[in-house]
Protein backbone atom coordinates (compact mmCIF):
# COMPACT_ATOMS: atom_id res chain seq x y z
CA UNK A 1 0.00 0.00 0.00
CA UNK A 2 2.92 2.29 0.81
CA UNK A 3 4.32 2.01 -2.71
CA UNK A 4 0.97 3.09 -4.17
CA UNK A 5 0.91 6.12 -1.87
CA UNK A 6 4.42 7.04 -3.01
CA UNK A 7 3.45 6.65 -6.67
CA UNK A 8 0.40 8.83 -6.04
CA UNK A 9 2.57 11.57 -4.51
CA UNK A 10 5.02 11.39 -7.44
CA UNK A 11 2.15 11.72 -9.92
CA UNK A 12 0.68 14.62 -7.94
CA UNK A 13 4.02 16.44 -7.76
CA UNK A 14 4.59 15.79 -11.46
CA UNK A 15 1.17 17.28 -12.24
CA UNK A 16 1.96 20.38 -10.18
CA UNK A 17 5.28 20.79 -11.98
CA UNK A 18 3.58 20.55 -15.38
CA UNK A 19 0.93 23.06 -14.27
CA UNK A 20 3.65 25.47 -13.15
CA UNK A 21 5.25 25.31 -16.59
CA UNK A 22 1.95 25.84 -18.38
CA UNK A 23 1.16 28.85 -16.15
CA UNK A 24 3.85 30.75 -18.08
CA UNK A 25 1.46 30.64 -21.04
CA UNK A 26 -2.06 30.23 -19.65
CA UNK A 27 -4.15 31.46 -16.72
CA UNK A 28 -7.09 29.32 -15.54
CA UNK A 29 -9.87 30.86 -13.44
CA UNK A 30 -12.28 28.02 -12.47
CA UNK A 31 -14.85 30.15 -10.55
CA UNK A 32 -15.31 32.39 -13.59
CA UNK A 33 -15.25 29.41 -16.02
CA UNK A 34 -12.51 31.33 -17.77
CA UNK A 35 -9.18 30.61 -19.40
CA UNK A 36 -6.75 33.27 -20.62
CA UNK A 37 -3.89 32.95 -23.11
CA UNK A 38 -1.13 35.40 -22.24
CA UNK A 39 0.13 37.82 -24.95
CA UNK A 40 3.32 35.83 -25.52
CA UNK A 41 1.21 32.72 -26.10
CA UNK A 42 -0.96 34.51 -28.65
CA UNK A 43 2.18 35.70 -30.45
CA UNK A 44 3.58 32.16 -30.58
CA UNK A 45 0.32 30.86 -32.04
CA UNK A 46 0.27 33.66 -34.63
CA UNK A 47 3.81 32.76 -35.70
CA UNK A 48 2.83 29.10 -35.96
CA UNK A 49 -0.13 30.01 -38.17
CA UNK A 50 2.13 32.01 -40.52
CA UNK A 51 4.51 29.04 -40.80
CA UNK A 52 1.70 26.64 -41.67
CA UNK A 53 -0.41 28.71 -44.08
CA UNK A 54 1.40 29.57 -47.31
CA UNK A 55 -0.64 32.64 -48.29
CA UNK A 56 -0.64 34.05 -44.75
CA UNK A 57 2.39 36.36 -44.63
CA UNK A 58 1.65 38.05 -41.30
CA UNK A 59 -0.64 37.61 -38.32
CA UNK A 60 -0.35 39.75 -35.21
CA UNK A 61 -2.50 41.16 -32.43
CA UNK A 62 -3.79 44.68 -32.89
CA UNK A 63 -2.62 47.08 -30.18
CA UNK A 64 -6.22 47.47 -28.97
CA UNK A 65 -8.42 44.57 -30.08
CA UNK A 66 -8.50 41.58 -32.37
CA UNK A 67 -5.93 40.31 -34.84
CA UNK A 68 -4.60 41.66 -38.13
CA UNK A 69 -3.86 39.14 -40.86
CA UNK A 70 -2.01 39.85 -44.11
CA UNK A 71 -2.70 37.48 -47.01
CA UNK A 72 -0.82 37.60 -50.32
CA UNK A 73 -1.70 35.64 -53.44
CA UNK A 74 -1.14 36.29 -57.15
CA UNK A 75 0.03 39.93 -56.75
CA UNK A 76 -2.91 40.71 -54.46
CA UNK A 77 -2.36 41.70 -50.86
CA UNK A 78 -5.23 41.77 -48.37
CA UNK A 79 -5.16 43.01 -44.79
CA UNK A 80 -7.95 41.75 -42.54
CA UNK A 81 -8.71 43.05 -39.03
CA UNK A 82 -10.88 40.59 -37.12
CA UNK A 83 -11.94 39.40 -33.69
CA UNK A 84 -12.23 35.67 -32.88
CA UNK A 85 -15.61 35.45 -31.12
CA UNK A 86 -16.95 31.91 -30.69
CA UNK A 87 -15.92 28.27 -30.83
CA UNK A 88 -18.32 25.32 -30.75
CA UNK A 89 -17.09 21.77 -30.07
CA UNK A 90 -19.09 19.33 -32.18
CA UNK A 91 -17.69 15.80 -32.18
CA UNK A 92 -14.52 15.67 -34.27
CA UNK A 93 -15.19 19.16 -35.63
CA UNK A 94 -14.65 22.68 -34.37
CA UNK A 95 -17.02 25.39 -35.60
CA UNK A 96 -15.86 28.95 -35.16
CA UNK A 97 -17.07 32.51 -35.66
CA UNK A 98 -14.94 35.56 -36.48
CA UNK A 99 -16.13 39.17 -36.52
CA UNK A 100 -14.62 41.46 -39.15
CA UNK A 101 -13.82 44.72 -37.34
CA UNK A 102 -13.15 46.54 -40.63
CA UNK A 103 -13.72 45.79 -44.29
CA UNK A 104 -10.69 44.02 -45.78
CA UNK A 105 -8.06 46.35 -47.27
CA UNK A 106 -6.98 44.99 -50.65
CA UNK A 107 -4.19 46.32 -52.84
CA UNK A 108 -1.97 45.20 -55.72
CA UNK A 109 1.10 46.31 -57.64
CA UNK A 110 -0.56 45.10 -60.86
CA UNK A 111 -2.66 47.61 -62.86
CA UNK A 112 -5.03 44.84 -63.94
CA UNK A 113 -5.59 43.67 -60.38
CA UNK A 114 -5.98 47.25 -59.14
CA UNK A 115 -8.76 47.71 -61.69
CA UNK A 116 -10.44 44.51 -60.51
CA UNK A 117 -10.12 45.62 -56.88
CA UNK A 118 -11.70 48.98 -57.68
CA UNK A 119 -14.63 47.22 -59.36
CA UNK A 120 -14.93 44.81 -56.43
CA UNK A 121 -15.08 47.72 -53.98
CA UNK A 122 -17.59 49.66 -56.11
CA UNK A 123 -20.02 46.91 -57.08
CA UNK A 124 -19.72 44.54 -54.14
CA UNK A 125 -19.15 47.16 -51.45
CA UNK A 126 -15.86 45.54 -50.49
CA UNK A 127 -17.64 42.35 -49.42
CA UNK A 128 -16.10 39.01 -50.33
CA UNK A 129 -18.34 36.64 -52.35
CA UNK A 130 -18.82 33.26 -50.64
CA UNK A 131 -17.68 31.50 -53.84
CA UNK A 132 -14.22 33.02 -53.36
CA UNK A 133 -13.82 31.65 -49.83
CA UNK A 134 -12.07 28.36 -48.94
CA UNK A 135 -14.13 25.22 -48.40
CA UNK A 136 -15.70 25.15 -44.95
CA UNK A 137 -15.78 28.96 -44.70
CA UNK A 138 -18.80 31.19 -45.26
CA UNK A 139 -19.41 34.90 -44.85
CA UNK A 140 -22.59 36.56 -43.58
CA UNK A 141 -22.26 40.33 -43.35
CA UNK A 142 -19.30 41.06 -41.10
CA UNK A 143 -19.28 37.55 -39.59
CA UNK A 144 -17.11 34.71 -40.88
CA UNK A 145 -18.01 31.11 -40.00
CA UNK A 146 -15.59 28.21 -40.40
CA UNK A 147 -15.49 24.46 -39.74
CA UNK A 148 -12.25 22.55 -39.15
CA UNK A 149 -11.34 19.04 -37.94
CA UNK A 150 -10.39 19.17 -34.26
CA UNK A 151 -7.28 17.11 -35.08
CA UNK A 152 -5.90 20.12 -37.00
CA UNK A 153 -6.27 22.40 -33.95
CA UNK A 154 -3.85 20.89 -31.43
CA UNK A 155 -4.27 23.75 -28.96
CA UNK A 156 -8.07 23.41 -28.87
CA UNK A 157 -7.75 19.65 -28.43
CA UNK A 158 -5.21 20.03 -25.59
CA UNK A 159 -7.22 22.72 -23.79
CA UNK A 160 -10.72 21.34 -24.16
CA UNK A 161 -10.44 17.61 -24.81
CA UNK A 162 -12.47 16.91 -21.64
CA UNK A 163 -15.32 19.30 -22.44
CA UNK A 164 -18.53 17.63 -23.48
CA UNK A 165 -19.72 17.62 -27.05
CA UNK A 166 -21.73 20.74 -27.87
CA UNK A 167 -19.83 23.01 -25.48
CA UNK A 168 -19.57 26.67 -26.50
CA UNK A 169 -16.66 29.03 -25.89
CA UNK A 170 -16.82 32.83 -26.13
CA UNK A 171 -13.61 34.61 -27.08
CA UNK A 172 -12.32 38.16 -26.63
CA UNK A 173 -8.90 39.39 -27.66
CA UNK A 174 -7.87 42.70 -26.08
CA UNK A 175 -4.35 44.16 -26.18
CA UNK A 176 -2.85 40.85 -27.24
CA UNK A 177 -4.49 38.76 -24.51
CA UNK A 178 -7.07 36.13 -25.48
CA UNK A 179 -9.81 35.51 -22.92
CA UNK A 180 -11.93 32.37 -23.29
CA UNK A 181 -15.20 32.03 -21.38
CA UNK A 182 -16.85 28.62 -21.24
CA UNK A 183 -20.47 27.63 -20.68
CA UNK A 184 -19.17 24.87 -18.37
CA UNK A 185 -16.51 24.72 -15.66
CA UNK A 186 -12.83 24.75 -16.68
CA UNK A 187 -10.24 23.35 -14.27
CA UNK A 188 -6.54 22.57 -14.53
CA UNK A 189 -7.46 18.89 -14.45
CA UNK A 190 -9.38 19.35 -17.72
CA UNK A 191 -6.22 20.42 -19.58
CA UNK A 192 -3.79 18.03 -21.23
CA UNK A 193 -0.76 19.67 -19.62
CA UNK A 194 1.87 17.46 -21.23
CA UNK A 195 0.48 18.07 -24.73
CA UNK A 196 0.38 21.83 -24.06
CA UNK A 197 4.03 21.90 -22.98
CA UNK A 198 5.04 19.87 -26.03
CA UNK A 199 3.06 22.20 -28.28
CA UNK A 200 4.52 25.42 -26.84
CA UNK A 201 8.04 23.98 -26.81
CA UNK A 202 7.75 22.92 -30.45
CA UNK A 203 6.49 26.36 -31.50
CA UNK A 204 9.24 28.16 -29.52
CA UNK A 205 11.90 25.89 -31.07
CA UNK A 206 10.64 26.54 -34.61
CA UNK A 207 10.64 30.28 -33.88
CA UNK A 208 14.30 30.22 -32.86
Amino acid sequence: MKIFNQLGKVAQNSGKLLQKQVEDYIVVNPPAQQLTLKPKTVLLLCQKAVQRVEQLTALEPDSQEGLIATIEQKQIKAKIHFMPEKIYLKGDLVEGQLHLLQKPQVESSSLMYRTLIAGWSTFLGGNIPNQALPEGVRLEGDLVYYTLPKAQLRLVDALFHNLQDGSALNLTLQQGELQINSTVAINWSDLNLLNLIQLFTAISTQKS
